[in-house]
């Protein structure tokens, strides 16, 4: 049976794109606030989407049924979990919600099996056990010894609800009818968008008195990350299911690894080898064994 490598080449462009949200981001919040800066990725996003969808000939959606479907996946997997997390990230180290973040894949096996009803095998779950056990190695000593500390119990709890989101919304798009992609992802972001004006309307005001870098991180965020991510999600989700989208998870703090240390001139340690190792170890014991066709 013939290979569909797209998917393939998708998830490693994505994995590029959603690894450059980390800089870019810390950029941002240099001129923007935490939620100004979640608005205005999500706005930008919206307008340059529509405006795509609309050339394409995709258009925005126009029926109740794609705005319903489309307003659930806006709020649930995108604008309130990325709301939740810039929150919990005023009170707690980036490492520590990363353990919490790292178990996105765990909750899609889950949802996979209970909500779609969909087999998962063994080593799917062995393999996404190892890999997340590397993700938490890789987050290190310090940030694994304040999981549970006292003071931090809500916003970690907003962590666990932010992965629960962004999981959530890879069941989203598996279930719901099928939308041409520019348009699924002008809805999911004019609705996010909309989701987050009471919050964060103030970004348009700080965007005229902001430095001339954090404003074009936040434009690249929207037009990245947001824009171009966000569809890339959604037509891997519709022609591989969410299980298989969520190996970008464990890939994500890889590809910045390498990045950091020949980009950025970054130490490499063994603790952070080791780390990767586990991650890809895992990441091979969870792929299910192909059966060959009988002669």
């Amino acid at each position: 049976m013939k290979t569909d490598w797209l998917p393939y080449v998708l998830v490693t462009i994505l994995i590029v794109i959603w690894g450059s949200a980390f800089g870019l981001t810390t950029i941002a919040l240099e001129g923007f606030s935490p939620v100004e800066t979640s608005f205005g990725r999500t706005a930008l996003a919206a307008v340059v989407v529509a405006l795509i969808a609309i050339v394409s000939g995709q258009g925005i959606p126009n029926t109740l049924l794609e705005w319903r479907w489309l307003s659930l996946l806006g709020i649930i997997g995108l604008a309130a979990p990325i709301t939740l997390l810039s929150w919990a990230q005023l009170s707690i180290p980036s490492s520590v919600a990363s353990i919490f973040i790292s178990s996105v894949p765990l909750f899609i096996l889950l949802a996979t099996r209970v909500i779609l009803r969909e087999p998962v095998s063994r080593r799917k779950w062995t393999g996404f056990a190892i890999g997340f056990t590397g993700l938490v190695w890789l987050a290190g000593p310090a940030a694994i010894s304040q999981v549970g500390a006292d003071g931090q119990a809500i916003a970690q709890l907003a962590c666990i609800l932010v992965a629960m989101g962004y999981a959530s919304g890879g069941i989203i798009i598996k279930v719901m009818p099928s939308i041409p992609p520019f348009r699924a992802t002008a809805g999911t972001m004019i609705s996010g968008a909309v989701f987050l004006l009471p919050f964060g309307y103030s970004a348009f005001g700080t965007a005229f008195s902001a430095p001339i870098i954090p404003l074009l991180a936040l434009i690249a965020l929207g037009v990245l990350p947001s824009g171009i991510g966000q569809n890339i999600r959604y037509i891997v989700v519709k022609r591989k299911g969410p299980v298989f989208m969520s190996v970008v998870g464990f890939l994500l703090p890889v590809w910045a690894g390498f990045v950091g240390f020949f980009i950025l001139d970054e130490p490499l340690t063994w603790h952070t080898v080791s780390a990767y190792a586990i991650i890809l170890g895992g990441l091979l014991i969870s792929r299910d064994r192909v059966k060959k066709p009988a002669v």
